[in-house]
């Protein structure tokens, strides 16, 4: 079964509007688009689609227009906007958790609460518009999983209305905490604080072009077409890569004996960030010393940010990679209403039919808590599930495997 990947190529930087009309380029209809903001109720803006050049690369550059509106709002009014809208539940809350990390930002520039600041541009409907169209664009596309580049922010100076401020702006300088950055070309702002949100809020991580079937690339184009040095277009490439069977990891190793147990999670912590698994292993090192050998399992694109961390936040002088084949089920989540309330269940899945099942850890602990129950009997309740929802979907994949005997009567 495949899964579509999506990867932002920001090279030449990032703002809601690029992304929109990369999104376009990329094939969301704008009429589909539009139809889904209007589930905002919100009068007073509208997309404009143009076709253009930056640089000699064609793309599409959307717009929008809000005319009239002064912005000026705090994160009450965003709230309120999308608590009333029409979206679907996933949309919804995604775009309240985007919209949420921005009036963080700006709180935190000035001193102040998420609840107490105010934006000035950044609070007009164009910034809400923004947010919501790039998660309704991908999920109008079907997108399972979005992968940046590095991010290009620029330079020079932006105008704001507390002043000339250097780029990136004190917000995208916040926003793009933890994402790998880099300035190139004429100086101007490449990235917008509500690209630094949407590339850092989207992605699942960051990193050279994914593995994948390539089936379509579009180009947003942004307000400015510098003569020299990169174009002013985002590039989306939309993909195709199989869910489960056989695919090509990588094993990377590090053995280490001179750093503290803190320490050791931390670097395990920041290591899960970017790659498959991670698992600490005792060791015994020469001169009789103990250590821990850290094993990590990665894809091979992520190669060079899981090396940055093992080198940054370990103390490792050398690391061992090596390329390895995994065969891997088939999954899918499921959500099954248990006596003691819902739970999430994760599915491994062969050649259609459900051969594993895995309560999700968090939706278990909470339940047990807060009903006073052990959790082992949470996980028994979860596993043991076979309502009418369950059995519903895990009939559906039967249909599609019934020449596939039990696992017992397979040959071995």
């Amino acid at each position: 079964m495949r899964e579509k990947v999506l990867f932002v190529d920001c090279t030449s930087g990032a703002s809601g509007d690029m992304l929109l009309g990369a999104l376009v380029d990329l094939g969301v209809p704008l009429a589909a688009l539009k139809r889904e903001l209007s589930k905002l109720s919100v009068p007073g803006f509208r997309l404009a689609r143009s076709r253009g050049r930056r640089g000699g690369i064609a793309g599409t550059h959307v717009r929008v227009m809000t005319p009239g509106d002064r912005g000026y709002r705090h994160w009450a009014d965003f709230e309120r906007i999308l608590r009333k809208s029409r979206f679907s539940a996933s949309v919804k809350s995604r775009s309240l958790e985007l919209i949420r990390r921005l009036f963080e930002a700006e709180a935190k520039v000035h001193d102040e609460t998420a609840e107490s600041v105010h934006l000035h541009e950044l609070g007009s409907l164009d910034t809400l518009v923004d947010v919501v169209g790039a998660v309704v664009g991908l999920e109008l596309l079907g997108v399972s999983e979005v992968v940046s580049s590095a991010v290009n922010v620029g330079g020079g100076f932006v105008e704001t209305e507390h002043g000339r401020m250097a780029v990136p702006a004190p917000a995208t300088a916040l926003l793009l905490n933890g994402a790998p950055v880099f300035s190139d070309g004429p100086d101007f702002e490449r990235t917008t604080p509500t690209g630094a949100l949407l590339v850092t809020g989207l992605s699942s991580r960051f990193g050279a072009f994914p593995a994948m079937i390539v089936r379509k690339i579009g180009y947003g184009l942004g307000t400015k077409d510098p003569e020299h040095g990169r174009p002013n277009a985002l590039r989306l490439v939309l993909g195709d890569r199989e869910r489960g069977g056989s695919e090509t990891v990588l094993v990377l190793e590090a053995t280490i004996d001179d750093m503290t147990p803190e320490q050791m999670g931390y670097l395990h912590e920041r290591l899960l960030e970017v790659a498959l698994d991670v698992f600490l292993t005792p060791v015994l090192m020469k001169k009789n010393r103990p250590g821990v050998n850290v094993t990590v399992i990665a894809r091979p694109e992520t190669r060079e940010s899981v090396s940055a961390i093992l080198f940054t936040e370990g103390t490792t002088l050398g690391i061992r990679y090596h390329e390895v084949r995994r065969e891997a089920l088939e999954r899918r989540f499921v959500s099954v209403k248990t006596r003691y309330g819902k739970v999430k269940v994760k599915e491994g899945l062969l050649a259609g039919r459900v051969v594993n099942r895995a309560p999700e850890l968090e939706d278990c602990r909470k339940l047990a808590r807060s009903k006073n129950v052990p959790l082992k009997e949470i996980q028994r309740a979860a596993i043991e599930y076979r309502g009418t929802e369950g059995r519903i979907r895990v009939e559906r994949k039967h249909n599609v495997a019934r020449s596939i005997p039990p696992l017992s009567r397979q040959k071995k």
